[in-house]
């Protein structure tokens, strides 16, 4: 029997502090495919309203375009469940769809047969009925996935969220990398203090938090208080509108 190489826990460790979203997506890759294995690993964000989808695979010659994906996704079984259910657990494809079904679904034949793929579990790390949503997809070919191996992306999937959330907003900074330095820098507030109250504005936990930057509960808590001195507000969501109004956010 197979068993998770890592616990939630380590996989929250390992994939913080990363310089980068596509390093965090290649580490959190080698993550899966180290927890219950596959012939390839994918990483799929869907805007369904605009018709803009975003791959990022590994290995990188998987042999999937985003152009294939695009004009499928919205018969996609598992991209249709989760737009159902947002909150819902990793699922098998065979979860969804009977086998002679699925053999001639429109998507196995112009998505699948071409990745040299027929069995995919997909989790799903971010869902915004109807837009669209962000997730995980492994493929195999030869055996489909084992009821443990769901269990196991299962315990992973609150990190791999929480994870995806962090590296999403690194990526997609509001104003350019000066004027937040400015901005901070003018507000007295540390690179730390900043860092803790962007993780907070997402809506992150003290405990979340705590974890992601590997340090104690109290420790944030500590930072949060130095942060309400420094913007002259109490509480947190007036600390983080004061923070947003003042362009560091």
């Amino acid at each position: 029997m197979r068993r998770p190489a890592i616990t939630a826990a380590e996989l929250s460790y390992q994939l913080s502090g990363l310089p980068d979203r596509r390093t965090y997506l290649s580490a959190a890759a080698a993550c899966l495919h180290a927890a219950v294995g596959g012939d390839a690993v994918g990483w799929n964000d869907f805007d369904l309203v605009n018709g803009e989808v975003e791959l990022w695979a590994d290995p990188p010659d998987a042999p999937v375009s985003v152009e294939r994906l695009a004009a499928v996704v919205d018969d996609h079984p598992l991209v249709a469940h989760f737009l159902d259910h947002p909150g819902d657990m990793p699922r098998r494809i065979s979860d969804l769809v009977p086998d002679l079904a699925w053999r001639s679904h429109r998507v196995y034949s112009e998505l699948f047969v071409p990745m040299q793929a027929r069995h995919q579990l997909g989790i799903a790390v971010g869902v915004q009925p109807p837009k669209g949503g962000k997730g995980w997809a492994i493929n195999r070919f030869t055996s489909d996935f084992t009821d443990r191996e769901v269990e196991v992306t299962a315990a992973l999937q609150p990190a791999l969220t929480l994870l995806d959330r962090v590296y999403s907003l690194a990526a997609d900074p509001r104003g350019t990398p000066e004027q937040r330095e400015e901005s901070r820098l003018r507000s007295g507030l540390t690179a730390r203090e900043l860092e803790i109250l962007s993780l907070i504005a997402e809506g992150h936990t003290a405990r979340q938090v705590a974890r992601l930057c590997r340090i104690s509960v109290r420790t944030v808590g500590k930072h949060l208080e130095h942060v309400y001195q420094k913007l002259e507000c109490r509480g947190r969501v007036l600390a983080v509108n004061e923070a947003r109004r003042r362009g560091l956010l």
